[in-house]
Formats: structure tokens, C-alpha cells, sequence
């Protein structure tokens, strides 16, 4: 069985998730989730969503353990991160969803896909990828392209990197002369570098708490790299601090930000698409200080979302038609892997006889009464188990085995 759990921005709001995603993750990369019953695991945690997909041999008590592991995980229930666990066809059809981007914020962006690509390959070269999974996470990711293909839901895709720097022009009417500071030089942070680019701005800052990785960001935005050390200078001079890093705790305090607008007339904004935030709570309350955060990105979203409407109304059709292709070949699964297992035992009982045989004809004897014996011996050793359990049905008054035996091997009436 495949069973899903899930937390994400449309089920718990971005405040929801920020407050479990770091517990969460940290016990989900445990190598067996500490669930005996799960054989195989991803886990899916980017900004939108923190999700964890499983294959198990007990799925009552798999789901019992991912609840507990939420719940165990929450600061409080009633009013805190909302999440949602799905089973079998539900799984992935939320899967195919996500790997498309319908699932995302940014309707269509593209930057979803390569995530889901990534969490696949993590969890193989970590051995927790078995035969299911595999199926499942190689046909997402097929699904994905052919959307990316068929439809233009990805056209021209806006990525929450490319979001906030539309806040930033949409807060100052426009980023020409601007002096901006990156902090962050990670996949988010390149999309902010990717939006910046083209904007006439007066200076560009990048900061990273790798200083090699702030140095290859900032030479494609012809900018500076700086060290952490150097942020609150430069904070003085800058007009918009744009902050996308992996960090789990605070980077920016209210006192720092205090101390970067003292004296200054012009309003500094700050938008934050870190997950967790990176940026304390209280720097809001700071005069002359504009905070945004992942939340405040949904008039965009929307917008986006009604440009792409009618992809979107194709792209679930694919969904839709890829669903019900996967779920033919998992009917024909079974089939398959019984098919395999009496092939091999009707490959071991042909070898041995046909050994005999070929000895018998070594010996001179008549090849007639050597191939009728082959033959006699291929049939009885073939159909010995299938005619006692064919008895023992009988007995048992079992007419179920008895109507399927005559389905499979007797023709029907013409």
C-alpha cells in the first residue's frame, strides 16, 4: 500500500507549516521514520509543502504513526498546521499534481519538478526507494513533462523567486537605481538573482553563509559579494533586503534593522521567502520598515492563477488520464508477477526433463516412446499441485477455485 502524508500552504497556511517543518524533517529523515510497518519513504520539503510518501506492508498502523509523529510535532492542534493523509490512487493523484505545479503557489512554476526530482534521487541513493515508490515518483515525473509538453501551463511560469521581486517593484513603483541586498545564495536565491536581472538597479549586495557560493550569485547579477560580517553596513545603504536561505533560525533582528534605518528618510522593505522565516517578527513593528513574507504573495498568485486557466483545465485532464493508465497497469501487476514466478517454475520442471530425455536418447532408446514420455512426464509434473488443490476445493465445497480453474484452462462454449 501507498500512503502520503501531507502539510502544505493550502492546508496549513504558510505560518502552519513554518512552525513544524524543522521537527518534521529532522524526524522524517530518520532511515525508517522509526515505523516498522514502512518498507520505503520520500520526503518532499520545500517553502509550499513538507509531504512524506510511504510504501507499507500495514497502512492503519503506518497512518496511526505519521498522525502521532504531526501531533507530537505541534506547538497546539486547534489552532495550529492543519495536515491531511492520502492512500493509494488519492497519493498519487497528488503526486502528479505537485510534480506539474498545480499544487504550488506559483500555478505552473517549474521549480516544483526539479524538487520532486530531487527528493527521488536523495531517497534511492539512501536505500529507502523500493519497487513501489520507484513506479510511482518515475511516472510523476513523466507526467510532469508531458503537461510541460501538451500544454502552456509552464509558459512564462512565475516562481515565488520572481514574486518577490514583483512585490518589491510593485511597493516602489519600479527597481531602477534601487540598491538591493540577496541573502541567500541557494535555489530560491537564484531565482531572485534570475527576476533582478534587467532591472537598472544602482548596486547589487550577496550574502551567504558560504561566502564562495555568495561570490558565483553575486558575478551573475554583476554584483558584490559580501561577507555576514559586512550585512548591517551595507543594510544602511540598501532599499530593499530580499532574504531566500535554508537557515532554521533568525538571521535579522529588530535591532539590526533599527540600527540600518537610523537617519535614513527612505523606507527600507524587506521580504522574506525563507522556510522557516529568517526575519524576527518584531522588525515589523520598526518605523520606516516594510515586512513582507511567504503569506503576502497571494494577490499575485491569483493573478497568476487566472492567466493560466485553461492550461490548468489541461493539464488536469492529463492528470486525470495518466491516473487511470497507472491504475490499469497496477490491476495488471498481479498478474504480472505471478505470471513471471510460474514461468521460472515451468522453465525448472522443462530443463529437468528434457535432461532425462536427451540421457535416455544417448542410450539408444526409442525416441518415440523417449518424447511420449516427456510428454506424459511435462503434463503430470505441471498439473500435480493445480489437481489436489482443485480436490481440496472440492471438498471444502470451494466452487469459487473450481469456476476459475474452468475459466483458465477449458474453452468456453462456441
Amino acid at each position: 500500500m501507498i500512503l502520503s502524508l501531507h502539510i502544505t500552504h493550502l492546508s496549513a497556511g504558510m505560518k502552519g507549516l513554518e512552525e513544524v517543518v524543522e521537527r518534521l524533517r529532522s524526524l522524517a529523515y530518520a532511515k525508517d521514520l522509526g515505523i516498522p510497518a514502512v518498507e520505503e519513504h520520500v520526503v518532499l520539503s520545500t517553502c509550499n509543502r513538507f509531504e512524506v510518501y510511504v510504501g507499507t506492508s500495514d497502512a492503519q498502523e503506518t497512518r496511526a504513526a505519521l498522525e502521532s509523529m504531526v501531533m507530537n510535532s505541534l506547538p497546539y492542534h486547534k489552532d495550529g498546521a492543519d495536515f491531511f493523509i492520502l492512500e493509494g490512487r488519492d497519493t498519487v493523484n497528488h503526486l502528479y499534481r505537485v510534480v506539474c505545479g498545480l499544487d504550488s503557489m506559483m500555478i505552473g512554476e517549474d521549480q516544483v519538478q526539479h524538487q520532486v526530482k530531487d527528493a527521488y534521487r536523495k531517497a534511492k541513493e539512501r536505500g529507502h526507494v523500493g519497487r513501489r515508490l520507484n513506479s510511482v515518483f518515475a511516472r510523476a515525473l513523466s507526467v510532469g513533462k508531458r503537461i510541460r509538453t501538451e500544454t502552456k501551463l509552464n509558459n512564462g511560469a512565475v516562481s515565488v523567486g520572481s514574486a518577490s521581486v514583483q512585490m518589491a517593484e510593485d511597493h516602489f513603483g519600479s527597481l531602477e537605481g534601487r540598491t538591493v541586498v540577496v541573502i541567500g545564495a541557494g535555489e530560491m536565491a537564484t531565482l531572485i538573482a534570475k527576476s533582478l536581472k534587467g532591472k537598472s538597479l544602482k548596486a547589487v549586495f550577496v550574502s551567504s553563509r558560504t561566502y564562495e557560493h555568495a561570490k558565483v550569485l553575486a558575478y551573475e547579477l554583476d554584483g558584490v559579494a559580501i561577507g555576514r560580517e559586512s550585512l548591517p553596513e551595507v543594510m544602511r545603504m540598501s532599499d530593499i533586503v530580499l532574504v531566500a536561505t535554508a537557515a532554521p533560525h533568525i538571521l535579522i533582528h529588530k535591532e539590526d534593522v533599527e540600527d540600518a534605518i537610523r537617519g535614513r528618510k527612505e523606507q527600507l522593505l524587506i521580504i522574506d521567502i525563507s522556510m522557516p522565516t529568517n526575519v524576527a517578527q518584531d522588525v515589523a513593528d520598526v518605523d520606516g520598515v516594510s515586512v513582507c513574507r511567504m503569506d503576502g504573495l497571494k494577490e499575485i498568485s491569483l493573478a497568476n492563477m487566472a492567466k493560466r486557466k485553461q492550461a490548468m483545465s489541461e493539464a488536469e485532464s492529463i492528470v486525470l488520464d495518466e491516473l487511470s493508465s497507472y491504475e490499469e497497469e497496477l490491476k495488471e501487476r498481479d498478474a504480472g508477477l505471478i505470471i513471471g514466478q510460474l514461468s521460472r517454475q515451468l522453465a525448472e520442471i522443462r530443463e529437468q526433463e528434457l535432461r532425462r530425455a536427451c540421457q535416455r536418447l544417448e542410450n539408444a532408446v526409442d525416441m518415440r516412446e523417449v518424447m511420449e514420455d516427456l510428454s506424459n512426464a511435462l503434463v503430470s509434473k505441471i498439473m500435480a499441485l493445480p489437481y489436489n488443490r482443485l480436490k481440496e476445493a472440492s471438498r471444502n465445497g470451494d466452487n469459487g477455485v473450481c469456476r476459475t480453474a474452468e475459466y483458465l484452462f477449458l474453452p468456453g462454449e462456441e
